[in-house]
């Protein structure tokens, strides 16, 4: 999955992502889920290191089904106590089909996780994307990370200095949590001030067409991945489409 064009990892994201949200059927987004999994497994992607990153959206995920659940209250009831439903079918399919949804989404984000972000730059830039938004995006993907690092740097040392945030109030959580903000923000401000002063030193913004040294090429192995997804995808779009349909 490493070695290949990063715009065929762009275009199976986005028809995995486009599938997942098109489709509310548990069964169709589960074959989809199903062969996202599949695609990590042959592109030999590292599923626990890559599991590992993503472990708070799945924690995100596993939050919003069981309050789909309980929330939800169409269908017949599924679980019910002294005559008090708590739980109904339909609440549990509309569950279950938020749930795939966001796994889709999650697990077809691996695949852009594999690669350079250099690569994925040329390729917006070769989609005729304007390189500012693509400048923009991969910048927004390099923070992240280090505003994660510093955050935890940040709960760290507040830690080491007496402060017990997961033991404390809630009133008083929310302050400290707000207080601890303050650095993290100013940080973020200090790096995109050193960004903007290092692209206005490389002209950035210079020339309406940006050029650069290094151009994507497809493989025939890109081109042979690229034929047998849209194949799968359009199998799996017809499927869905006839899944309730009588024949």
């Amino acid at each position: 999955m490493t070695a290949l064009d990063a715009r065929v990892k762009l275009l199976i994201l986005v028809s995995l992502t486009t599938v997942a949200v098109a489709f509310r059927s548990p069964e169709v987004l589960a074959v989809v889920l199903a062969y996202t999994l599949l695609l990590l497994i042959a592109g030999r992607v590292p599923l626990l290191p890559a599991l590992k990153k993503v472990r708070g959206l799945l924690g995100l995920a596993a939050s919003v089904f069981i309050l789909q659940c309980i929330f939800n209250r169409s269908g017949g009831p599924l679980i019910a106590v002294r005559g008090v439903t708590l739980i109904t079918r339909g609440g549990v399919l509309a569950a279950l089909g938020v749930l795939l949804r966001l796994l889709i989404v999650i697990f077809s984000a691996l695949i852009v996780l594999t690669g350079k972000r250099r690569d994925y730059l040329l390729a917006l830039d070769s989609l005729r994307v304007p390189y500012e938004i693509s400048f923009m995006v991969l910048a927004g993907l390099r923070f992240l990370p280090m505003l994660r690092d510093e955050a935890r740097d940040v709960l760290s040392a507040a830690e080491m200095r007496g402060l017990r945030i997961k033991k404390a109030p809630l009133g008083k959580r929310l302050k400290a949590y707000v207080s601890l903000s303050l650095p993290i923000v100013a940080g973020a401000v200090r790096r995109s001030e050193r960004l903007s002063v290092a692209m206005e030193a490389r002209a950035f913004r210079a020339n309406p067409r940006r050029t650069s040294m290094r151009r994507l090429r497809m493989r025939r192995a890109d081109w042979i991945v690229l034929i047998v997804h849209v194949l799968a995808a359009a199998a799996i779009v017809t499927g869905g489409i006839l899944w309730k349909r009588p024949l």
